[in-house]
């Protein structure tokens, strides 16, 4: 049982996080290589039969759904929750939620918005995240599935179900998440926390990017997430010509 406290309140890391280390660099290997494979093979993962897609993607939703389960009911459990850290208000979780309702209810339009949500929160966080340790720690699995998996499986599911995303796909996706952080920020500020960093940029990746300190962190964030979707975009826009020609 201590084992077990140990795995999710991680008062010895055991297994450091290093950034950009051999580990933190596998992961982003990882997810890029998944990227690239389902890309080259996206006709051939067009043509699975609906059974086989749905299975897939339901395995898939399933497990992101057991991951935040464990997320929401452990720091409870074990006695470590932190209204500033465990609620599940960051961009990633909220829209991992509507990405799960998607595929277990066959709500196939709501994948047009989690697309783009899927890489605009998780890119950043996959690339600088803030972690102790690593296989030792529940929240390393936690942000794995959360993200890693995630962005995976929205990109497979963009291919899998065939649905074209238009430019409103994209003023929508853009809309929502200001939304969200407009919402977050008298929340933030009233109860000083950080959710969807609307209040300040992490200190990990300020301590690598000073410069960054000198921007608002609105800013940050919607130029980070612009650059991600308009990069996404030219994917979509071939995507859709192709879908066109058959």
């Amino acid at each position: 049982m201590e084992y077990i406290r140990e795995f999710f309140v991680n008062e010895h890391p055991f297994v450091p996080y290093k950034p950009f280390g051999f580990i933190h660099s596998i992961c982003i290997l990882l997810v890029v290589i998944c990227l690239i494979i389902i890309y080259l093979k996206r006709d051939k993962i067009s043509a699975l039969s609906e059974k086989t897609k749905r299975k897939i993607l339901n395995a898939v939703a399933i497990i992101m759904l057991i991951n935040m389960i464990i997320y929401n009911i452990a720091p409870h459990v074990f006695g470590y929750f932190d209204y500033k850290i465990h609620l599940p208000f960051q961009l990633c979780f909220i829209s991992g939620y509507i990405f799960m309702f998607a595929i277990l209810f066959k709500k196939d339009n709501l994948l047009k918005l989690t697309l783009f949500l899927s890489f605009i929160g998780p890119i950043p966080a996959i690339l600088w995240p803030d972690m102790p340790s690593t296989f030792d720690d529940f929240n390393f699995w936690k942000y794995f599935i959360s993200h890693h998996i995630f962005i995976c499986a929205s990109f497979f599911s963009y291919f899998a179900l065939n649905y074209k995303v238009g430019l409103k796909d994209i003023i929508r996706a853009f809309l929502f998440a200001n939304m969200l952080i407009f919402i977050m920020m008298p929340f933030n500020h009233i109860f000083n926390m950080n959710y969807i960093y609307s209040s300040e940029i992490p200190t990990n990746i300020v301590e690598m990017y000073p410069f960054i300190a000198n921007f608002p962190p609105f800013l940050v964030i919607e130029v980070t997430g612009l650059i991600i979707a308009i990069f996404l975009y030219q994917l979509i826009r071939k995507r859709n010509k192709e879908l066109s020609n058959v």
